[in-house]
């Protein structure tokens, strides 16, 4: 018995640090988004090897079919993933409320509802492919290749779902160095498939896909594995493992409106496709060379931004009001740091970073694409500083604000993405996104100063 309690409290003493309810806030927010940090570039680095890969030894006709699907592939992502951020959410206020054996209820019923999401999103894609694509104005000499993409990595996308909620879960915790160590191993897997698929059996498109799934499925298998190991005190048995209404309310109360607000911004953003593929598969290279870049630009102050529902989370969880708004200050002094200095090397070296993509030789898609980088890049302060304003209230469950202030940066940016267009031709649409930025921000800083939340938004 006197074992058992042993194990116990050195269970719970290790799950405890990544408590972030006490200490030196901004020391606290750094060293959890460091791992984050690190992860999301090996993420790009794989997300990339696909379009470079593809662009350097393939043609830019295979790199215009990936990015003619980014927009699909990723806004029905952003669906599961709308829901995954909820198990983040509600655990860390449960950590931070110091309420154990609900949070392994939680966990339990998190995985019960990640399996559902794969099942529907898996079909569902994999049947709507063609039809999709097609309404979105795919050009013709793309298309099969951007359908092919869709169905074996939409159609398989379970691995990249388990790996996001064991994710979310861990990251609720304060952990976001375990994640790491499996989105490493993805990466580098998924590079070597690349590789082989590509250039060995010469399988294009559809071998970037298999490439693709197949590390992402790895990498959740392992890290679900090792989650487990890890925190015993996460184990649940049969009984624990049933559907528990109480908690599934309380996740979905949460994972449903973000989703749903998710998958607008996924429909918002397929227009968005189906205005840039209207300028022909040149200008679909463009915009996706354009977004690559924008993905390495943001990573530094985005995933610092990220920390903030994590740090709000938990210390919502545990009453801590003041901490939330001082902690909040502090972030986002940091990442408009962060993100001015982006700005400035991305601006300065946009042809060099789009030559990672390109040829040479394609000197119009190059000098198109530096134009986007340059136009995008100006207003990364605005994307920084919405983000830390999202998090946090995703954090304390004001789940409103951040569905209002996605509906008004969505109407925005598709609205003036089909306005501008039709003025400036497809220079205007690369503007549209800015915007939406900034009206945005507007929203979710006013909201979150205005302070309803500590009053159960």
């Amino acid at each position: 018995m006197r074992l058992e309690k042993n194990e116990t409290s050195e269970m719970q003493a290790s799950i405890r640090k990544g408590d972030m309810t006490e200490g030196p806030i901004l020391k606290q927010l750094i060293w959890f988004a460091l791992p984050l940090l690190i992860g999301a570039l090996f993420q790009l680095m794989y997300n990339m090897t696909d379009s470079i890969i593809l662009g350097k030894f393939v043609g830019a006709e295979a790199l215009a079919a990936i990015g003619a699907t980014n927009t699909t592939t990723f806004g029905l992502l952003q669906v599961a993933v709308g829901v995954t951020n909820a198990f983040t959410v509600v655990l860390s206020q449960q950590f931070g409320a110091k309420q154990d054996q609900k949070m392994k209820r939680t966990v339990s019923n998190s995985i019960w509802i990640t399996v559902v999401m794969s099942v529907l999103l898996g079909v569902g894609i994999f049947l709507g492919a063609r039809p999709l694509m097609e309404l979105l104005g795919t050009p013709k000499n793309i298309i099969n290749d951007s359908v092919l993409y869709v169905q074996i990595y939409g159609g398989l996308i379970a691995g990249q779902l388990f790996y996001n909620a064991a994710a979310a879960i861990l990251k609720a915790l304060g952990d976001s160095k375990t994640p790491l160590y499996f989105l490493i191993i993805c990466s580098v897997l998924n590079v070597i498939l690349d590789l082989v698929f590509v250039l060995v059996w010469h399988q294009g498109v559809r071998g970037v896909a298999w490439a693709t799934v197949i590390s992402q499925t790895v990498s959740a298998v392992l890290c679900m594995v090792y989650m487990f190991r890890k925190y015993p005190i996460l184990r649940f048995n049969r009984k624990e493992a049933a559907a528990d209404g109480e908690i599934l309310g309380e996740i979905l109360r949460i994972g449903i409106p973000l989703g749903l607000t998710n998958a607008l911004l996924a429909v918002g953003m397929m227009v968005v496709t189906g205005v840039v593929n209207s300028f022909g598969s040149d200008i679909v290279a463009v915009y996706t060379v354009g977004g690559k870049v924008n993905q390495i630009a943001t990573v530094s102050f985005g995933q610092l931004a990220f920390s903030c529902a994590v740090f709000a989370g938990q210390n919502y969880g545990a009453r801590r009001n003041d901490r939330i708004l001082k902690g909040i200050r502090q972030a986002l002094g940091m990442v408009l740091a962060l993100s001015a200095v982006s700005s400035v090397f991305i601006f300065t070296g946009a042809k060099y970073v789009a030559l990672l993509f390109l040829n040479a030789e394609e000197t119009g898609i190059l000098g198109d694409t530096v134009q986007m980088i340059h136009i995008v890049s100006f207003f990364y302060v605005f994307l920084g500083a919405i983000w830390v304003y999202n998090n946090a209230l995703r954090g304390v469950g004001a789940v409103k604000a951040t569905i209002f202030s996605s509906i008004v940066e969505l109407a925005a940016k598709v609205g003036l993405s089909i306005w501008f267009a039709s003025i400036f031709g497809y220079v205007g649409i690369w503007f549209a996104e800015p915007i939406g930025w900034i009206l945005g921000l507007l929203v979710s800083g006013s909201i979150f100063h205005r302070k309803k939340w500590m009053k159960n938004f």
